[in-house]
């Protein structure tokens, strides 16, 4: 599909309108490069949808939601014209956009690329550099500026923030999906369901805050002999839908170190 004369990357659409900073990603704009008009109404049971004729669309997004969600979802239905065109009309559920990161789908492909077009990393990387930590006050100040949702930040900073963390996502039945720096060897995994001596622990169970962080035991997040007696960086907290992000940072990262003399031995 990649071949076709419409199909654009989000690297490609960026680079034909000359965008070059963070304020002219104009989700409007862009849409309406690709043939798709962006409308806003009050919608109930989804939180966007596209509705495609030949060669032009017609992207509607729910009116009553924030507008990094707005633009987030209008940027996933626009994956949807370049990958999905001639397919189904799509609906997508809010749930769609937090927890359809690490499957294969048509879903976590219209994330990624609303990912490249909202947070393009040319542009998101020398922003991220600029801080010395990892946690979601630093996803929050890079939300601001890209004026996206706090998920689909803390994903891009894990991925090219310039120090060692991971991001994972819980409900109530269990782990739902995590991601990996690049600097966090494959070796690591998160548990299945959050342990005891978690913050993510206590925010499932109900604790009255809606975050909280702090240094934590890293063996109770990862079964690998190195883990024990190293701490993690964690911040966790509660989403709107009642699931938790934990993002975790290894502010000392002698465990990373342990680890890598543990696997050449």
């Amino acid at each position: 599909m990649e071949n076709n004369d419409y199909f654009r990357s989000p690297g490609q659409l960026l680079d034909e309108l000359g965008i070059t900073s963070p304020d002219e990603i104009d989700i409007e704009a862009i849409a309406f490069h690709c043939h798709a008009t962006i409308r806003y109404r009050p919608l109930t049971g989804c939180a966007a949808r596209i509705i495609g004729n030949r060669d032009s669309a017609i992207i509607t997004v729910d009116s009553h939601a924030s507008r990094p969600r707005q633009r987030f979802s209008a940027g996933h239905e626009l994956g949807h014209w370049m990958f999905d065109r001639g397919k189904a009309s799509f609906s997508c559920q809010e749930s769609q956009f937090t927890k359809e990161w690490s499957r294969h789908n048509a879903e976590s492909r219209a994330n990624r690329c609303a990912s490249d077009l909202l947070l393009p990393v040319s542009l998101f990387r020398p922003k991220a550099n600029r801080f010395k930590a990892m946690d979601f006050n630093v996803v929050k100040s890079l939300a601001q500026t890209f004026i996206t949702s706090l998920t689909s930040t803390a994903i891009r900073l894990v991925e090219c923030g310039p120090l060692p963390a991971m991001l994972v996502s819980y409900s109530d039945t269990g782990r739902e999906w995590f991601v990996r720096g690049s600097g966090v060897p494959e070796q690591l995994w998160p548990a299945q369901k959050p342990r005891p001596n978690t913050y993510a622990f206590d925010l499932l169970r109900g604790a009255m805050e809606r975050e909280l962080q702090g240094e934590v035991p890293a063996e109770a997040w990862f079964d690998h002999q190195t883990a024990e007696g190293n701490d993690i960086h964690e911040h966790s907290f509660r989403t709107s839908y009642g699931d938790v992000l934990s993002l975790l940072w290894w502010k000392n990262e002698q465990m990373l170190i342990d680890l890598e003399e543990y696997e050449e031995k």
